[in-house]
């Protein structure tokens, strides 16, 4: 199955490749606040993205990851697309690299 989402990163002190000191449960209430505030209208998620994902694909594309196989991603992260409704976010998602909010746009 191919999925489309966006994505913000929030990297954490044990996440593999981590860019930040921040224990896993501070990036998951930082996260929380990114949804509330994007779903507020406070920040677009493109923004959020830009200014707060540890992915390269947020400040170069606004988190944008386009079209994928689900086998391309880590599972855990491919099976929070899949319950997610289009145009909607997500509850935060955690992989080995970090805390995810995603938004599916296919």
């Amino acid at each position: 199955m191919k999925l489309k989402c966006k994505h913000i990163l929030l990297s954490y002190d044990k996440a593999e490749n981590s860019t930040h000191e921040r224990p896993l449960g501070v990036a998951v209430e930082d996260a929380e606040r990114l949804i509330k505030d994007i779903k507020a209208g406070t920040i677009s998620f493109t923004d959020a993205a830009g200014k707060n994902s540890s992915c390269a694909s947020g400040p170069r594309h606004g988190g944008d990851l386009g079209w994928f196989p689900e086998e391309k991603m880590h599972p855990d992260f491919s099976n929070a697309v899949k319950v997610i409704q289009i145009d909607d976010i997500g509850p935060p998602v955690i992989t080995p690299w970090g805390v995810h909010i995603v938004l599916r746009t296919g």
